[in-house]
């Protein structure tokens, strides 16, 4: 059966992921520029998470919080 996609299912990707266990996962630039995040992204949130390839080249904004049953 398919859903009807709606704006809102765009305007927004909600999936979990880690940060990888590496040393490079945060970069820091050293001129004042801010930082690189890289994220691990498992095959079950993908979905979700390629909805951002839409977004390259524009500002986002980032609401992140740890997942309850991750505590």
């Amino acid at each position: 059966m398919m859903t009807e996609t709606t704006l809102a299912d765009l305007d927004e990707a909600i999936f979990l992921f880690t940060f990888p266990p590496i040393l490079s996962s945060f970069k820091i630039h050293g001129e004042g520029e801010g930082m690189r995040v890289q994220l691990e992204i498992p095959e079950s949130e993908m979905g979700q998470a390629l909805k951002m390839l839409q977004w390259r080249g524009i500002v986002l904004e980032a609401k992140i919080r740890p997942e309850p049953d991750s505590r």
